[in-house]
């Protein structure tokens, strides 16, 4: 699960409390599922139905959605936008939370049978599409809310590709 992991790594590396506290951050694959066709041809797709959960979070919901969000625009942009993201929380207190993210991801698996030989080469693919557009590589995030004068420096992270 290549992209799980690359989802996961961004986020740790763009959320400032779960880089202070990487046990906040769970990450489940539920009902797993795989497509491929019949026949001595093996290469498949995995649809990934992840749950990522992060607990006790403070502050601005945007500091886990924008990153989220810019990693799938880079890394999953085929995804239908109206089904991409679901998530629950629930409040423990007026300023912490506890995050339950699901996003269907899927992962090509290229798998070369060479039958004279008796070898499989089996090759995950981690496709990028970069926005060409925006070509920073360091980002800063600034929230506001609707008691803040100004907006205030949430979180600083590296673009998805690095």
């Amino acid at each position: 699960m290549i992209k799980l992991q690359s989802l996961r790594e961004h986020l740790l590396a763009s959320i400032p409390a779960l880089r202070q506290g990487p046990e906040r951050l769970l990450t489940f694959i539920e009902r797993g599922a795989i497509q491929f066709s019949r026949g001595q041809h093996l290469t498949h797709q995995y649809r990934v139905p992840a749950r990522i959960v992060i607990t006790d979070l403070g502050g601005s919901i945007d500091v886990v959605m924008i990153p989220l969000l810019q990693w799938i625009s880079h890394y999953q942009p085929d995804i239908d936008p109206d089904e991409a993201v679901r998530f629950d929380a629930e409040l423990l207190a007026n300023d912490r939370w506890d995050l339950a993210i699901e996003i269907t991801l899927t992962e090509r698996v290229v798998a070369r049978v060479n039958c004279d030989e008796g070898r499989i080469e089996s090759e995950h693919r981690m496709p990028e599409f970069p926005i060409d557009a925006c070509p920073a590589k360091h980002w800063a995030l600034y929230v506001k809310s609707p008691s803040d004068t100004d907006h205030q420096l949430a979180s600083e992270w590296d673009s998805p590709h690095g």
